[in-house]
């Protein structure tokens, strides 16, 4: 089954909302302190992730502020080559 990636980027780092991304999901990536990348086997839509990570909902962190994408896995440019690694071995599971 193709896994299915997500962006979480944040308009600023906010220690309570990583701590929420790093506990909830186990195929994470942080890309930096205001981008984390993660990726699912079972369907998810990007409203159940931001209300889970604090972005949105009732459990809202009130100074946390974001958006999450999902991906398409298309994807181009020259950064770490951590991601590239990340992404390659989940594409491969």
């Amino acid at each position: 089954m193709a896994k299915k990636l997500f962006a979480i980027i944040l308009n600023e780092p906010n220690h309570e909302v990583a701590e929420r991304i790093k506990t909830a999901y186990s195929r994470v990536f942080t890309y930096t302190e205001t981008c984390y990348l993660v990726a699912f086997d079972q369907t998810v839509i990007t409203e159940n992730i931001a209300e889970e990570v604090g972005l949105k909902g009732d459990d809202r962190i009130q100074e946390a502020s974001g958006v999450v994408f999902k991906l398409n896995a298309a994807y181009s440019g020259y950064t770490k080559k951590t991601l590239w690694e990340w992404l390659n071995s989940v594409e491969e599971e």
